[in-house]
């Protein structure tokens, strides 16, 4: 399995607006070929993003649409992210 990484910093006060942006993404999120897409709000207007998928060149092929995405929401960070690739060894769900 791999993901991409992303550690995003927003502006100060838009978290919110940028969590419905992604919310109103979903449908999109989801033809991008990942089994999970996962947002951790580290607070103080920080997120760690997750996009898990299959393989690697699952993950490639979304590059994109991912850039397109995150460019949606430009305005709202305090500095350019960087989406990284990363394998996934493990992965438990209970």
């Amino acid at each position: 399995m791999y993901a991409s990484y992303i550690e995003v910093q927003f502006k100060p006060g838009k978290t919110a607006e940028a969590m419905e942006m992604a919310r109103q993404m979903k449908s999109e999120l989801g033809q991008m070929g990942m089994k999970q897409f996962i947002v951790a709000d580290k607070g103080d207007d920080s997120s760690t993003l997750l996009a898990l998928y299959d393989t690697a060149e699952d993950q490639e092929a979304a590059g994109p649409k991912a850039a397109e995405l995150l460019g949606r929401l430009a305005d709202l960070f305090a500095a350019p992210p960087e989406r990284k690739q990363v394998e996934v060894p493990i992965n438990f769900s209970f």
